[in-house]
């Protein structure tokens, strides 16, 4: 009559009759992990690819989101004005610069072990040594480097192009210009007044600018050979600087 079995009337009369509702008790046990909106997403994973594994899916679930800087529109306009206004630039005399910092005992270097091993032990210290580096490359190599301990401000700043970009500038081939972010001594007057009087062409740089100098790329090399060779002893401070120009 129902179209259901017996079974079923019989279990909805009985939950009738004990909670006075039709409505199914809760499940006893642990909550669900998951939220609607994550079983969603693993249902569009399924159905775009129902051989994924559960560890890819476990993996995608855990992804964190993306960090952006927080932009005004007036940064985000003048990105792009930028783009297009340098889109068809020749690089092939662009010689790039910026800062880093390296120091020792430096915890970024991903380690494998066995299951069952002892985990593997980094010593720290409370106050690692640092060492500021400025550094400036071209498509033809590098121009120069400086190491520093102190502060970065103008004088200092001067001081590094004085002696590493512009005796060494010709590399980068005839009709080079020079390339800085927007830091406070790189655009400072004394800084402007500098390259005025000693003719380096500089290039235009946004705002809040992206990561857009390939010189972050050395960086992120360099510091990885370092890391390898300062973690592995108790590291001074002229170590730190040689394994830097090893690097």
């Amino acid at each position: 009559m129902t179209g259901f079995p017996k079974s079923t009337v019989y279990d909805i009369i009985n939950r009738l009759k004990k909670t006075g509702s039709v409505e199914h008790l809760p499940v006893p046990g642990h909550p669900l992990v998951l939220t609607p909106k994550k079983c969603q997403y693993l249902g569009r994973l399924l159905k775009n690819d129902n051989a994924t594994t559960s560890a890819l899916m476990i993996t995608k679930l855990n992804n964190l989101p993306w960090s952006v800087p927080l932009l005004k529109e007036s940064h985000v306009e003048a990105r792009l004005q930028w783009a297009l206004n340098h889109i068809q630039d020749d690089w092939t005399h662009t010689i790039f610069s910026d800062e880093s910092t390296f120091q020792t005992f430096c915890n970024t270097q991903i380690v494998h072990y066995k299951a069952g091993n002892p985990h593997p032990i980094h010593p720290m210290v409370k106050h690692p040594y640092k060492v500021h580096v400025w550094g400036a490359f071209c498509r033809q190599g590098p121009i120069g480097v400086a190491l520093f301990t102190d502060n970065m401000n103008s004088a200092k700043y001067h001081e590094i192009l004085q002696s590493q970009l512009l005796p060494n500038a010709y590399h980068a081939g005839y009709g080079w210009n020079f390339q800085q972010d927007n830091a406070p001594m790189h655009t400072a007057k004394l800084t402007h007044q500098f390259f005025v009087i000693n003719n380096v062409p500089v290039i235009d740089w946004p705002a809040n600018s992206p990561d857009l100098n390939p010189i972050e790329n050395l960086w992120a090399i360099l510091k990885g050979n370092v890391e390898r060779r300062v973690n592995n002893w108790v590291m001074k401070k002229n170590h730190l600087v040689l394994m830097i120009f090893k690097a």
